[in-house]
């Protein structure tokens, strides 16, 4: 097994270290206090009460001791002694001496090496010794008793633990335990321990439970030191169950399978009773869960005392009616470990028995494929895949159709079997596909079906297929435009004109997508007259959806949400949940053009929500959540958006909406200063879409390269980027999308700081844009801004401020605001200098721009109006840590942190864990004498 990369922090522990802190507290005034910290191996019990003893007050005596894994025979008091050792060390061997009984002391075997008088008095007498040293240990100074693995405790030390626990009393001593319980059998002494002290109301246990999906995910970016792949670390946590260890493990190991893992994870069942590991080798079979009537069936007997014994072990949990495995790794490598033999033979048998019982067709497909009998796979696969469709399962449906494609030619009548020709598979195949968003594998099986098909003799499924091809090719980054013209072509008027209503509404709609205003509309209106003489309102949503989209680029914004409102109401109405949601991000993108963001914001989260309910969140969602970020960037809610966009990864998205998201995170990644990371997103994009581009990425990528090189100072190469992709923008002719303004405000910002290099030719551009700038005001305030830096004067500098204040976009402000604090030092007005550089220092430091912060700093030191901000100091951190920081120093949690700079505590772990680095640290300790010694908290904020 590779060995597993450590984070460098605790993470998600927040609500525990608390608890500790507060026991701590109050032995201080009132009495001692015992924490147990509970739960399996690898959940982080040492790691925890390591932190919480190392961030408790007052500079505490820390007495530790550790039991052996020797079992219940084991070394007797071996913990203790290894406490009395510690104290012995910090006393010395006279004050040691001097603080037991003069007649003699039961301790003496203990610590030979002060050559004590043994005394007689027995076990109570001992107990009684180090009671009494423990106490006068507390009267100078508080003192933490730290005892590891008490469920390796030996019979003695359980007594003495107990002992202290009862009889401590009014004294400044803290007693924490770390105990392993998920594994202990039934009748283990640790499970009587507990139930003892359990009892008691000075005794708080801490029962860990595993980590989540996002705390998974600050786990992994605390180890690699930037931000985490989200869609990584939802598999890891998956996989792991949320298990630090197995994170660790996993993370190391750079694959999120059990390669490499099995003999760890074995291991933790190797002692189980033969009975017990048969058990949970069939339930592993079953696919990690299994309900109780399914398990007898397949066991054909009693299976109740190796059921008690694993959930006594913390192997299986109950769930509402039948069992599970705890760990998906876990079950994995059981799996594994069967014969092949074996395996098929179990897998038969849970087919037989769900083949008994209705609503198993999923499962059943997946045994009877496992057992190798393709007849019976296929057919279960092609009746679990329309019970999948039913229960808006499209990924799910989309695996059981392609297992059916792939063993149809390997099974005799196939079509007999599933009561449907291929072609029919195919179309379900294709439908599904379109749900889930996986482009490129539904445009081939509309290919695949094409060749089967003759237009001359069959022209309407033809037709469709065609159709459905080139919505697909359009989403995976053609147009589609040739397919769906054929389409129209093949039902002529008169014909099937429902069906030709449909292609000309999708016609239209990948029109709008290319581009092309006047064919979109007249296609469109056509669709929309035959849905209105055949009364079909599902066909009249489908036209009204490119004719708000035409509305919308033709300047009448009003006009384009009111027929994106009747799509809604429709699809709603007939359950048409593409369109519903389709219609939902495009209203949103007509309220961004007229910069009603809060509005867009609020729209597109109702649409996520609605399409996580309709079981499309990794498609649609995912595509409204790419909409969603961008109107958080444009509003200054970096934080919220970067979580947005992590969850959306975390989802797998299709690659085309991939892309987006991960080009959302660089454009605050870049704007934040985490260049490096920012590399790694463009690199992930230009990895996911190839050769394929988009109208619409090409902008977003321009815009992120050629403001991430002006920050870099490479003002050569932004030059480059960007004068290049603005001379074929203008040579294009219609050249506006709200994406282009990525491009404008990368020029804007390039044209601000540019000094020496050469400035970017813009009038071609303005004057082309003079219709989208009069639709979009960021655009508008982007040209201003550019203006601005052209002829650098306070008037400009003030139009472009005005500009982007209304527009409400916080990060373009900065800019503009800098720039016109460096046209009034140019004047000599120094005072309005300062009032400008102090807005945008605010602006930028609640955004963690570290870059406008700099550029903030150094044009504040050229003038010599105000002092160099520590965020620019020999650390290296950004200005987002920097304010983290200077809050931890007031001995804040991270949730405490996160909620006082309105941020997730996901956000707060990562900074933290960056802080340390930079400073080069392992505690908050540390890193607060560290910034107080630097200097990096300034007297004002001590406090």
């Amino acid at each position: 097994m590779p060995i597993a990369m450590v984070s460098p922090v605790l993470v998600g522990r927040a609500a525990e270290l608390a608890s500790i802190q507060v026991a701590s507290e109050r032995t201080r005034t009132v009495r001692s206090a015992t924490i147990l910290v509970a739960g399996e191996a690898g959940l982080g019990k040492s790691r925890l009460v390591a932190k919480a003893v190392a961030d408790l007050d007052g500079d505490p005596l820390v007495l530790r001791g550790g039991c052996l894994e020797l079992g219940a025979g084991g070394v007797p008091w071996t913990p203790f002694v290894a406490v009395l050792r510690g104290l012995l060390g910090e006393w010395g061997p006279d004050r040691f001496r001097a603080e037991l009984p003069t007649d003699g002391s039961a301790l003496a075997p203990w610590l030979p090496e002060l050559s004590l008088a043994a005394a007689p008095g027995g076990q109570l007498r001992l107990f009684e010794e180090v009671r009494t040293l423990l106490e006068r240990a507390a009267r100078q100074r508080q003192v933490v008793v730290l005892i590891e693995d008490l469920h390796w405790a030996d019979p003695s030390s359980r007594e003495l633990f107990v002992y202290l626990v009862r009889n401590l009393g009014a004294c400044s001593v803290l007693v924490l335990g770390t105990v392993r319980t998920g594994e202990l059998p039934s009748g283990h002494p640790t499970r009587q321990l507990l139930a003892e002290l359990g009892r008691l109301a000075d005794v708080t246990e801490l029962d860990l439970a595993p980590l989540d999906r996002r705390e998974v995910g600050e786990l992994v970016a605390a180890i690699e030191g930037r931000p985490a792949d989200p869609a990584v670390c939802s598999d890891i946590h998956r996989r792991s169950g949320g298990n630090p260890l197995f994170v660790e493990a996993l993370r190391a190991s750079g694959s999120p399978t059990s390669a490499g893992l099995t003999r760890l994870l074995l291991d933790r069942v190797a002692d189980l009773s033969a009975d017990a590991r048969r058990v949970l080798s069939t339930i592993a079979v079953a696919g990690g869960r299994v309900s109780d009537d399914v398990l007898t069936g397949v066991r054909d007997g009693d299976s109740d005392e190796a059921l008690r014994e694993l959930i006594d072990r913390n192997q299986l949990v109950v769930i509402a009616d039948g069992y599970a495995i705890r760990h998906d790794l876990i079950r994995e490598a059981v799996y594994g470990s069967l014969l092949p033999g074996d395996r098929r033979r179990l897998h038969a048998r849970f087919a037989r028995v769900l083949a008994e019982r209705p609503g198993s067709s999923i499962a059943l497909a997946d045994h009877w494929l496992a057992a190798g009998e393709s007849a019976m796979a296929l057919s279960a696969a092609w009746q679990a895949a329309a019970d999948a469709g039913r229960q808006h399962a499209y990924d799910e449906q989309l695996r059981l159709l392609d297992r059916v494609l792939t063993l149809w030619p390997d099974v005799d009548r196939p079509a007999d079997l599933c009561r449907a020709g291929r072609v029919e598979v195919l179309a379900a195949a294709v439908e599904a596909a379109l749900a889930t968003g996986r482009s490129e594998r539904g445009a081939d099986y509309a290919t695949e079906a094409l060749t089967e098909l003759d237009p001359k003799t069959d022209a309407y499924r033809t037709a469709r297929f065609l159709g459905w091809r080139g919505l697909l090719l359009n989403r995976a980054g053609s147009t589609g435009v040739d397919d769906l013209v054929r389409a129209v072509d093949l039902v002529q008027s008169g014909t099937d004109d429902a069906l030709r209503s449909l292609l000309l509404s999708w016609l239209a709609y990948v029109l709008a997508l290319d581009g092309q205003r006047t064919r979109t509309r007249q296609c469109a209106e056509q669709a929309l007259a035959i849905a209105e003489r055949l009364g079909d309102d599902t066909l009249r949503a489908w036209a009204l959806l490119p004719l708000g989209w035409a509305d919308d680029r033709d300047g009448d914004p009003a006009s384009a949400s009111k027929r994106y409102a009747g799509v809604k109401a429709i699809a709603e109405a007939v359950g048409d949940h593409h369109l519903y949601l389709t219609a939902v991000q495009w209203d949103g993108l007509t309220l961004y053009r007229t910069g009603r963001m809060e509005e867009a914001v609020e729209l597109l989260k109702t649409g996520q929500e609605f399409a996580e309910r309709w079981g499309r969140t990794r498609a649609r969602g995912s595509m409204l959540a790419e909409n969603r970020a961008y109107g958080l960037y444009q509003l200054g809610r970096w934080d919220e958006m970067v979580e947005v966009v992590h969850n959306a990864l975390a989802e797998t998205p299709p690659p085309r909406y991939d892309a987006y998201l991960r080009l959302a995170a660089a454009m605050v990644a870049v704007r934040r200063g985490e260049f490096a990371y920012a590399d790694d997103l463009l690199a992930a994009v230009d990895r996911i879409l190839g050769e394929q581009r988009t109208p619409e990425v090409a902008p977003l990528q321009v815009g992120i390269r050629g403001l991430l090189r002006t920050l870099r100072g490479d003002l050569a190469g932004a030059h480059l980027v960007l004068s290049g992709y603005l001379s074929r923008l203008s040579a294009t002719g219609e050249v506006f999308d709200h994406k282009v303004v990525s491009v404008l405000t990368a020029a804007a910002s390039y044209q601000r700081l540019r000094r020496r290099a050469p400035k970017l030719e813009l009038d071609a551009l303005r004057r082309m844009l003079s219709d989208g700038v009069a639709r979009s005001p960021r655009a508008a305030a982007a040209l201003l801004t550019c203006t601005a830096a052209e002829h650098g004067t306070r008037t400009d500098w003030d139009a472009a401020v005005a500009a982007w204040r209304d527009v409400g976009d916080p990060y373009e402000l900065a800019g503009a605001l800098i720039g016109g604090a460096a046209a009034m030092v140019a004047g000599n007005n120094k005072p309005g200098a300062r009032r400008r550089l102090a807005e945008a220092r605010e602006l930028a430091d609640r955004l963690g721009a570290a870059p406008l912060l700099g550029q903030i700093e150094a044009l504040a030191e050229r003038a010599g109006i105000g002092p160099r901000s520590a965020s620019a100091g020999a650390h290296g951190l950004t200005a987002r840590e920097l304010a983290v920081l200077r809050v931890v120093a007031r001995g804040l949690s991270n949730a405490e942190v996160a909620k006082e700079l309105f941020v997730s505590p996901h956000t707060v772990a990562t900074h933290v864990a960056s802080i340390f680095r930079r400073l080069n640290v392992r505690t908050r300790t540390e890193a607060v004498a560290v910034a107080h010694r630097d200097g990096l908290i300034p007297a004002a904020t001590e406090d």
